[in-house]
């Protein structure tokens, strides 16, 4: 079974050697190739791969923006990086994080087996002590999110599938933003697949420390929330999407109340910025898509319109 790694990058010149140098040490017992997905960046990271096509087997870079159209999200990365790969299965990993020896063998030995696949996240090696305390390898299960279906998910940095399972199920639904992963997980097992867990397929994590970042990407995650209760599961009536909007708006307060008396330690902190922005972006997701109803523009294909050679999106 060949392996296509596809690792999308948007300007990840501070950190994009320590993943490359990570991938020259996996092994294989088959055929395997890296694709870097250039999302249009503007710093010299693609110079810093171009570093590496000596040491890593059929190195590529492909191309997943074409300006002055707006540069698009890592689903559509992905989505380039699956078209322009030539494995029977591929791996996912991202340009600020860090595979661990013998992930890539753990994840091929797996996908042998199974159809869907994802491994653990460990957050001691690429993070402070004053984020993380004494967690180590916390992500070793699957999560649900408060959305139904009440199914579990797996974050797209760590996952594995099948050739075959991609064209049955389609592409990535970029409509569905940043939670464009726990959509994917969920329609694959509606359609009858399986997630299944790596525990030896680990992956080293870089959490944000920035206070501004933090607040920023939580936000974010959350507008999506109600992108996928919209898809799945969205409220009937305009007072019921009034009273979940509401809801949600008042959670933001109540967690601007809580800085205060809970932010005692530098830790403690940036777990409330993440909370903060994470309130905001259910109340900002719910007005922008439940009250004011914006529609979804999916970009799902079906499998026949998946397609396998040179594509620049």
């Amino acid at each position: 079974m060949k392996l296509s790694v596809i690792l999308p990058c948007y300007n990840g010149a501070e950190t994009i050697a320590v993943q490359l140098e990570a991938l020259t040490n996996q092994q294989w017992s088959d055929d395997w190739d890296v694709v870097v997905v250039n999302n249009g960046s503007t710093d010299n990271s693609m110079e810093i791969v171009e570093r590496y096509r000596d040491r890593l087997p059929n190195l590529r870079i492909v191309n997943a923006y074409t300006p002055p159209s707006p540069r698009r999200g890592v689903a559509h990365s992905y989505r380039v990086g699956i078209r322009e790969s030539t494995g029977d299965a591929f791996v996912f990993c991202e340009a600020d994080d860090e595979v661990a020896p013998g992930w890539l063998a753990a994840m091929g030995e797996a996908l042998k087996e199974h159809d869907f696949v994802a491994g653990a996240l460990e957050y001691g090696r690429l993070n402070e002590p004053w984020l993380v305390g004494d967690s180590d390898l916390i992500d070793t299960q699957f999560h649900n999110y408060w959305v139904m279906p009440d199914l579990p998910y797996a974050s797209g940095c760590k996952v594995g599938m099948r050739r075959s399972l991609y064209e049955s199920i389609g592409e990535f639904d970029e409509a569905c933003k940043t939670s464009w992963d726990v959509d994917y997980c969920w329609r694959v097992q509606l359609a009858g697949y399986q997630l299944h867990f790596v525990s030896n397929a680990i992956v080293h994590y870089r959490l944000t420390h920035n206070l501004k970042d933090r607040f920023r990407k939580g936000r974010i995650w959350a507008q999506t929330g109600a992108i996928l209760l919209k898809k799945y599961r969205e409220p009937k009536g305009v007072l019921r999407k009034l009273k979940y909007f509401v809801l949600a708006f008042l959670d933001s307060l109540l967690q601007l109340l809580k800085f205060p008396v809970e932010c005692y330690s530098r830790k403690a902190r940036a777990e409330w910025v993440w909370e903060m922005g994470w309130y905001i972006g259910v109340w900002e997701g719910a007005l922008q898509y439940l009250l004011l109803n914006e529609p979804l523009q999916a970009q799902t294909s079906s499998a026949t319109t998946v397609e396998v050679g040179h594509k620049t999106v």
